[in-house]
């Protein structure tokens, strides 16, 4: 993304080296992993230029730990000595700030597992959960009781099925545990607790493979450790969907070597692993955003003008609402007497800052140079800004929002470069001068009809007392000006709408 920018001085982004930089850096990994992997994981480390080391007690492991970038942790072959061997090399790892990847393998299959895993994620210092989808189903169910269970996709022994609402489990899980989650099956997702991708690569022979799974959860490992160097540029979800591309990718490149032979693939994708590079990576969109409905439910906007130009007010007002629960803010800096240039810049990226503290959705009205500048979530436009297909080429992964107000506007509309909708207004509203007249609830419904499948919120007049009606509609969520922004608690306001949308039964 090479463009001139003008919040960054001339300064322009130069190319990811995702890639190059894991293998320049050489980062050691201590797997400690399953009896029948070890080899495989070994090579396979060692292809995408890592250095693997195998650790089986904790007297080897407090020496190797000082030197090590990442610790990997499969259960895959379980012994109740093994549970005090992985609890010792969590606390060894916690004490020497040594990222730990857990390969929860297995615990949709029986309760032993499961508990063991639940008893790891409870230590509360895992840095990334990786399972197929069935595992990630599973832990996520044991941890919310109140759930309904589907039984029917559990997969058989340690074999996945393909979960549906996968993306939505992973958002939920990454919140619930505070770290990012990896869903594998025929399409990965990724959520950090803020962003959800789907990275659709690989190939059905990886799975009549031993260990290929398992190397996933080292190579995972391997590139956790090495994304400070990116983390101005990606978020960690868009970053480990990168990496799961580069792993499918070269799953594909395999296959198109050696066939679909079992045998043969695992050679060839050994060499691919080894051969792909950041060109290959970047050349195309291999990952792809998601925004699942329930990071739209309350999704607050604000601006200066809506708290009397006054941003220490402002920043009060975003931070309270955070706290109270709100999953999305969008920051609209509009009209006369509100901040431009480098005031502008300065207090979107001190609004940045609030929203990642508390996992909320960060997006930018409008100013898509300044959502790249600040490397917001996401931006969102109206039908007389920038047209989609420009926003998408300029944000990249980002997530993109588009005003919709009618059926003729969404015929019009290029929603295929959009993640998600405003719709709008709903009701009389006094917070943005330039509103339309109110569609009312009615429209969402309509939008629908007329085939919009995008998730949606309803805006515009929006109170306690008509956001049932919106929801019923079909609208993920609400967005939210000022019941919140002039509440004279922000935190209170915040948190009915939360507890409506959360705890009425509107929300399914």
């Amino acid at each position: 993304m090479n463009y001139e920018n003008p919040y960054m001085k001339g300064l322009t982004y130069s190319k990811l080296n995702i890639l190059e930089t894991l293998r320049q850096r050489n980062p050691l990994v201590i797997c400690i992993t399953n009896d029948v992997v070890r080899t495989f994981t070994a090579n396979g480390l060692l292809a995408i230029g890592a250095s693997p080391v195998m650790s089986e007690c904790s007297e080897d492991l407090k020496n190797l730990i000082v030197h090590a970038s990442a610790l990997l942790i499969n259960i895959g072959t379980l012994t109740p000595d093994k549970v005090s061997y992985y609890k010792d090399a969590i606390a060894l790892a916690k004490k020497h700030e040594v990222p730990i990847v857990l390969d929860p393998v297995g615990c949709h299959a029986g309760a032993y597992r499961l508990s063991v895993v639940l008893d790891l994620i409870h230590t509360g210092s895992i840095s990334l959960l990786r399972g197929n989808q069935s595992e990630i189903k599973a832990i996520y169910d044991a941890l919310n009781p109140d759930n309904k269970k589907d039984d029917s996709t559990t997969g058989k022994g340690v074999d996945g099925a393909q979960i549906e609402d996968s993306a939505v489990i992973a958002y939920r899980l990454a919140r619930l545990i505070n770290c990012p989650v990896v869903a594998t099956g025929e399409e990965d997702y990724v959520s950090d607790g803020t962003r959800v991708f789907a990275v659709p690569h690989g190939h059905s022979i990886m799975t009549a493979v031993t260990g290929t799974g398992c190397l996933l959860g080292a190579v995972l490992a391997a590139f956790f450790s090495t994304y400070y160097s990116c983390k101005n540029r990606l978020s960690i979800g868009e970053f480990l969907a990168y990496v799961l591309a580069y792993y499918g990718l070269a799953g594909e490149s395999a296959v198109q070597e050696s066939g679909v032979k079992p045998g043969s693939f695992s050679v060839a994708f050994m060499d691919a692993l080894y051969a792909l590079d950041d060109a290959v990576l970047l050349s195309e969109n291999h990952i792809r955003p998601i925004v699942v409905p329930d990071q739209l439910q309350v999704y607050f906007i604000c601006g200066t003008q809506d708290t009397m130009f006054n941003q220490k007010r402002l920043r009060e007002v975003v931070e309270e609402s955070c706290r109270g629960g709100i999953t999305c803010f969008q920051f609209r800096e509009k009209g006369d007497g509100t901040l431009e240039g480098t005031q502008k810049l300065e207090l979107a990226q001190q609004l940045k800052d609030i929203c990642a503290k508390y996992n909320v959705l960060y997006i930018i009205n409008d100013d898509v140079e300044l959502a790249v500048a600040v490397n917001a979530d996401g931006v969102h436009v109206g039908q007389g800004d920038m047209r989609l297909k420009a926003v998408r080429n300029l944000v990249g992964h980002k997530v993109v929002g588009i005003s919709i107000h009618s059926v003729d506007e969404l015929h019009k509309t290029d929603v295929v470069y959009a993640d998600c909708v405003g719709v709008g207004p709903m009701y009389a509203t006094h917070s943005k001068p330039d509103a339309q007249e109110p569609c009312g609830p009615e429209c969402v419904i309509e939008l629908q009809a007329e085939g919009l499948r995008l998730p949606c919120v309803g805006i515009g007049g929006i109170t306690l007392d008509n956001t049932r009606a919106v929801l019923q509609a079909g609208a993920c969520g609400v967005a939210v000006i000022s019941a919140i922004a002039h509440a004279e608690n922000p935190y209170e306001a915040a948190l009915q709408f939360k507890q409506l949308i959360f705890n009425d039964n509107l929300y399914k």
